[in-house]
C-alpha cells in the first residue's frame, strides 16, 4: 500500500500548491482591484479545501505504513534528536494537520463574512498562513520534485 500511495502523494502536492496558490491570487487581486467575491473565488477555495483534506488523509495514511516512521517509533528518543527523523514524524504531520485546520477555519470565517472585500481579506490571510506552514515542513530534501 505503501508504494502506491506515496506517488499519489507526491502528486497530490503539486495539486494543493497550485490550488493554494491560485486561491491566494484571486483573494489579492480581488482586494487589491476590489471586485466582487464571486463563484470562481468560491470554485478556489473549494478546489484549495478538498486538495488539502485529501493530501492530509494520503500523509496520514503513509505515516502508519512508513518504513521510515515504524523505524522511529522503534526508538523515538533517537529519532527526535535526528533532524531529519523528528520532521518526518512529527513536525511534518503535525505542521500539516494545523495547516489543514487554518485553511478550513478560512473558508469558514470566509463564509460568514458580509463584505467582499472582508471575504478576500479573510482568504488572503488564512490560506496565506496555511500554504506557509505547509511550504515549512515539506521535507523537500528528501522528497523528489516529482516521484511516479
Amino acid at each position: 500500500m505503501y508504494q502506491f500511495i506515496l506517488p499519489v502523494h507526491n502528486f497530490v502536492r503539486w495539486f494543493f500548491l497550485a490550488a493554494a496558490l491560485y486561491a491566494i491570487y484571486r483573494a489579492f487581486k480581488g482586494k487589491t482591484s476590489g471586485t466582487p467575491y464571486s463563484k470562481d473565488d468560491k470554485t478556489a477555495a473549494t478546489l484549495l479545501l478538498a486538495s488539502a483534506h485529501s493530501q492530509l488523509l494520503l500523509g496520514l495514511i503513509l505515516w502508519f505504513y512508513s518504513p521510515t516512521v515504524q523505524l522511529a517509533l522503534a526508538n523515538v528518543g533517537l529519532a527526535m534528536k535526528d533532524k531529519a527523523s523528528r520532521l518526518i514524524l512529527l513536525e511534518h504531520p503535525l505542521l500539516m494537520i494545523i495547516a489543514v485546520a487554518i485553511i478550513q477555519i478560512g473558508k469558514i470565517k470566509v463564509k460568514k463574512a458580509y463584505a467582499d472585500s472582508d471575504k478576500h481579506q479573510r482568504s488572503l490571510v488564512y490560506y496565506g498562513i496555511g500554504l506557509i506552514l505547509v511550504l515549512s515542513r515539506i521535507p523537500w530534501s528528501s522528497t523528489p520534485l516529482f516521484r511516479f
